[in-house]
């Protein structure tokens, strides 16, 4: 089971072999996508089309959410005082065929092998306390159960992983961009601390659908934070 999760996994990242964060520059956050903190090869930055960016919410420290107005410009500048800032992409449909993976429809290609729809995003923590803990009721959270400012290198995070606002257990979760395991029934993960400035945690979780479209939805979110 941990084999195929994996596989498929490295399969994600031979399609996605790039970082999407969100960067804090003064007053402003500006969202990014390319290698700057990456392990993969290629360029430092990757221009984005603007108009890919959905919606992006702001949590301020009683964790309260409201919504942020988006100037589809590139790069995507954010400027609002939040303790955490959620990006959301619009959903894009995959399917992996014998002659590489495009970007269509199951349905619009020839030999599909595998398809899925998709829904991508960041989070990035700038502040943390309890009211902060609470999961999003829509689409998958990464939530630290303890204060990630607090940890120094070699130090574990303690994750929760939620759908929907609930726990849930088998969600691949990568650090860097590399494996690190599977949540427990519990939705929860241990994650190490490898190294100071910005941190990248990414969870996957797969749903199985019948359409023919896609074979799948797959909700992916990225977690930055900084430790200094």
């Amino acid at each position: 089971m941990v084999f195929m999760i994996l596989s498929f996994f490295l399969l994600l990242h031979s399609v996605y072999a790039h970082d999407l964060w969100i960067e804090k520059e003064g007053e402003r956050y500006t969202l990014y996508y390319g290698h700057r903190y990456s392990s993969h090869k290629g360029k430092n930055i990757i221009r984005y089309n603007p108009e890919i960016i959905e919606s992006a919410l702001c949590v301020d420290r009683n964790g309260n959410i409201r919504s942020l107005k988006i100037v589809k410009r590139y790069p995507i500048k954010l400027r609002s005082k939040c303790s955490i800032i959620y990006i959301n992409l619009s959903p894009q449909y995959w399917t992996k065929t014998p002659y590489g993976t495009v970007n269509k429809e199951k349905n619009d290609v020839r030999m599909p092998i595998n398809s899925w729809i998709s829904y991508e995003g960041v989070k990035r923590i700038e502040s943390w306390n309890k009211e902060l803990t609470k999961p999003f009721k829509n689409g998958i959270d990464i939530i630290p159960v303890i204060d990630p400012f607090s940890l120094d290198v070699g130090e574990k995070l303690r994750l929760l992983i939620t759908f929907n606002g609930k726990p849930v257990e088998n969600v691949a979760v990568a650090y860097d961009g590399r494996f690190r395991g599977m949540t427990d029934r519990k939705g929860r993960i241990n994650v190490r601390i490898k190294h100071k400035g910005l941190q990248f945690v990414e969870a996957t979780y797969r749903v199985k659908i019948n359409s023919e479209k896609a074979d799948e939805i797959l909700y992916t979110l990225t977690l930055n934070f900084e430790i200094k």
